[in-house]
This record gives structure tokens, sequence and C-alpha cells, in this order.
């Protein structure tokens, strides 16, 4: 009887291994091929944006199920990652936006109370937030891609008070 027990113990042992050694979700077959792109965000002055998010999206308004994002490190790159699981980005034309913001938080003074957003300060010139208006542009192709995306001058547009 102890014998039909450790198979039993013995194989939810190996089971559990081989679902935990899994790396993250399998690729859905209809995912196009991807193609390695590293980002460079800089200030037109060259200094490296670190801490900013990236989104690229098909040009012309096109609408992908493939989402194609990342945030910059402290040199200004970032791997770029299609639906936040599988580096690269399907070959294309895209749009870009820019953001990097910072919010201060004050914390809850009463329990179960949610923090609030006491400022926000933008370093990037808002009109990067949205690709009609940024005017940074993608392309990726086969093969390895690097691309560089210069956001203007840097600022620090502090918003107090925010809701």
């Amino acid at each position: 009887m102890k014998t039909k027990q450790f198979f039993a113990f013995a194989l939810a042992c190996v089971c559990a291994l081989a679902v935990g050694c899994q790396k993250g979700p399998k690729k859905p077959a209809d995912l196009p091929t991807l193609y390695p792109t590293t980002i460079t965000v800089v200030y037109d002055d060259g200094t490296p944006v670190d801490g900013a998010t990236v989104a690229l999206r098909p040009a012309g308004g096109g609408n992908s199920k493939w989402n194609v994002t990342g945030v910059t490190d402290a040199q200004g790159k970032l791997v770029c990652k299609t639906n936040g699981n599988w580096d690269g980005a399907p070959a294309g034309s895209y749009e870009a936006m820019v953001t990097k913001e910072v919010a201060e938080m004050e914390e809850p003074t009463e329990p179960g109370a949610s923090a609030v957003v006491k400022s926000r300060t933008n370093y990037i010139d808002t009109k990067f937030n949205n690709p009609k208006t940024s005017g940074l542009t993608a392309e990726v192709k086969e093969g390895d891609n690097q691309i560089e995306l210069k956001v203007g001058e840097k600022i620090e547009d502090a918003v107090d008070g925010v809701e």
C-alpha cells in the first residue's frame, strides 16, 4: 500500500515540476514571425530617456491584436515585446507613442481607503502620447532592427492636485 502512495506522490511531483517549468504562455498559432527590435528613446540633445513607455501600433490606424510595447532602461533602450510575452515585433510600418510620467502618491489616512495622486510630472511633451500627434514612426523589417525615437527637449511639466 505504501508503494502505491509513494508512486502517486512521485507522479504528482513530476506533473507539478513539468507545469512549473513551462516558459510562459504558449505562442498562438496565428502569431506572425517576430523580428528582434531594439528601440532607443532620446531627447533631441541625445540624452537617453529612462523609464519611458513605448507602444507601437500599425501605421494608418490599422487594427492589430498584436501589441508591441516596452519600457526603456537607464540607457534609453528597450527590447520590444509582442503582447508582453514574446521578444520582437512583426514586420511592418508603425506609429509610435512615448510617455514618461511620474506620479507622487499620497498614502491613505483611513483604513481601506485608496492612495491618491498628489501630483504627476511629465518628462516628455504630451504630444508624444498620441500616435497621431507624435510624428514618431518605426519600420520593422526582417532581421535585427535598431530604431531611435527622438522626443524633443526634456520637460518637467508638473501638474499638482490631480484627481
